[in-house]
């Protein structure tokens, strides 16, 4: 895929909409009707107290803001799902939205402060604002209220003076927080802000809410509201900006409450999203609770309200310490009650997981550690026994890798393996000093490495029958076979092996190659045939004024074809590759293919070693 700029994408919102029509490059976004053209986005919000016209016009105007910033991202496809990067992956974006207070918005500051959150969060490359003043100004303001926002449904908000103000999306982590808050904090009460994003999360955020109330009668205070796309479905299910909005309205409801504060409960690895898993590096898993995010969007508000602050009072725990939260607190079967799936897509039967997705495999491998895999949900397909597919492999794969310690041996390791991640994170994370910091995080991630090898031989202990065989796609082959201890590249290298060994004996079986030359060329042709997607003749790699032109690359993965006829002797072939060694990048895999028809080549496991030990990731396989 092309790292060229995607199409800018104009919003209109409002008033300020040409059309009630949305193509790839132009959005009109509508809450109401105005004149003739229709609603087609659904802000259903319920007022906050009984009188909303007591709420400052820039508190309004956030919140519209966020609602079509939300419905926007998801009109918008960001493309390939291949796609390797989140530049790769962005989309720019321009929108233009009435507000009420216009001096207030018309600040740079602010409008910097917005892109600069939104873009880290989303992976997009541009968020641009343009702000108009509103031609609702000059309306009444109990009209203007209900016309731009709310609906006619008031939340009876008591006692808001003793209560704390929590995001809850019906996931494991938001759940954990409701019930140690109540059970912690006896004498405070708690409004949870949620998002009613389907039919399937409402049912769960309801069933969650009312077993809670139910045993702490008069503590817990709901607040659910709507905002999705009315007429069009939706293209992008990543909602990676639903971050802005849940926050922008629970700030809207601390507001009211005269809070300074809100809580945000998930896990400190989730937060992070080291890439080590094939979502992360696809850029399918998002960073909306990532600690720079989070200290993003205390900026935005802090335009608002200069002290406000966004508490994540699990930022240094693990998916299994979530767990362990339930147990401490004996509402374990509430477990199966909460959804932590990030697979929006429609799931089959009644399962409200699909198993596959990383936070899927987080949580099963969660629950296994923690001892709790009796009381957690049920999941559509089973990876213990059967891996359903290829993104499932890699993601756990990833995972255990990680867990393997092999990039996590001491602090500096962490840095230098995700040294972008660990500048991104430094600067927020809760220590004085950026050593103390990078101390903590790695403690972090050490005790989620020993989290999950301790759920893998649970996993291993529970279901592991030794009078079976092992079915040979499952996670248990893969935890017996240490799969997961291989890097990529020799992964790559031995599915190659796999093509060649058979294939070139037989391709030359009656006429051998007539130069080197042609035999790259049948190389090519076979792992072509085979599935694969080799250049021939690329990248041309420039070294002082010289240049070098591979045989066959993939990515990274340059091959070399050495082709040993006739009387050729095994120092000519190992003069070449010596060369070519001097003449790529250590950033570039190198992999030999030599065919040796005539046994030239007399101590293979030698003329191999002699090249394998000078240098990392160089690897060399002879052919007959």
């Amino acid at each position: 895929m092309t790292n060229a700029s995607p199409k800018l994408v104009k919003v209109f919102c409002s008033e300020l909409c040409r059309s009630d029509r949305c193509t790839s490059t132009e959005l009109n976004l509508l809450n109401r009707k105005i004149n003739s053209l229709e609603a087609n986005i659904v802000t259903g919000y319920n007022k906050f107290v009984k009188d909303p016209e007591n709420l400052p016009p820039r508190i309004l105007d956030l919140i519209q803001i966020a609602s079509y910033v939300f419905c926007a991202d998801r009109l918008v496809n960001r493309g390939d799902r291949r796609s390797l990067s989140n530049k790769a992956w962005g989309r720019n974006f321009e929108f233009h939205i009435p507000v009420l207070d216009y001096d207030f918005w018309n600040n740079q500051m602010l409008q910097n402060a917005l892109s600069e959150a939104l873009v880290f969060m989303t992976g997009d490359r541009k968020y641009n604002f343009i702000f108009e003043r509103s031609e609702l100004g000059h309306l009444p303001k109990t009209d203007l209220k209900q016309l731009s926002l709310f609906n006619d449904n008031t939340e009876p908000f008591n006692g808001m003076d003793s209560a704390d103000v929590l995001l809850f999306s019906g996931g494991l982590d938001s759940l954990a927080g409701i019930v140690e808050r109540l059970n912690s904090q006896p004498n405070n009460k708690l409004i949870v802000v949620s998002h009613k994003s389907n039919n399937s999360v409402i049912r769960t955020q309801k069933k969650i809410i009312e077993h809670l109330q139910k045993h702490h009668i008069d503590r817990l205070l709901p607040y659910g509201f709507e905002c999705h796309n009315k007429k069009t479905q939706s293209k992008e299910e990543t909602q990676r900006t639903r971050m802005f909005l849940y926050s922008s309205i629970a700030f809207a409801v601390c507001n009211c409450a005269d809070k300074h504060n809100m809580y945000v409960y998930e896990n400190g690895i989730t937060s992070i999203n080291l890439p080590i898993q094939a979502d992360i590096m696809n850029a399918r898993a998002s960073r909306t609770t990532h600690p720079k995010t989070l200290n993003l969007m205390k900026k935005i508000f802090s335009f608002f309200d200069s002290g406000f602050d966004i508490i994540a009072p699990y930022y240094d725990k693990t998916k299994e310490d979530v767990f362990k939260v339930f147990a401490t607190y004996d509402e374990k079967n509430l477990l199966t009650s909460s959804v932590s799936c990030s697979s929006t897509r429609k799931k089959p039967g009644t399962f409200n997981h699909c198993g596959c997705c990383s936070q899927c495999i987080d949580r099963q491998f969660a629950a296994y550690a923690s001892g709790l895999e009796n009381y957690d949900a049920e999941y559509a397909d089973n990876f213990i026994t059967k891996i359903p597919d290829d993104e499932t492999r890699q993601r756990l794969w990833q995972m255990l890798r990680l867990a393997s310690a092999e990039k996590l041996q001491t602090p500096e390791e962490i840095f230098k393996n995700f040294p972008d991640e660990m500048v991104n994170l430094l600067e927020y994370w809760h220590c004085d000093n950026h050593e103390d910091s990078l101390a903590e995080i790695y403690l972090l991630f050490s005790r989620y490495s020993d989290s999950v090898i301790r759920a893998a031989k649970a996993i291993q202990a529970k279901h592991d029958d030794l009078s079976n065989p092992i079915a040979c796609d499952s996670l248990l082959s893969m935890l017996s076979s240490r799969e997961y201890l291989k890097t990529p590249t020799q992964i790559r290298v031995e599915e190659i092996d796999k093509v060649l060994i058979p294939s070139i004996p037989q391709t030359f079986h009656s006429a051998k190659p007539k130069d080197e030359n042609d035999f790259s060329d049948k190389v090519q042709a076979l792992l072509t045939a085979a599935g694969n997607r080799f250049t021939r003749e690329y990248p041309v790699l420039r070294f002082g004024i010289s240049s070098y032109r591979a045989d066959l690359s993939e990515d990274t993965l340059i091959i070399e074809s050495k082709y040993l006829r006739g009387k050729t002797t095994p120092s000519v072939a190992t003069e070449g590759i010596a060369a070519d060694i001097t003449k790529v990048p250590d950033r570039f895999s190198l992999l030999f293919v030599v065919y040796d028809p005539e046994r030239n080549i007399s101590e293979d496991i030698e003329f191999i070693s002699s090249f394998e030990q000078k240098r990392p990731l160089c690897f060399v396989r002879i052919y007959r």
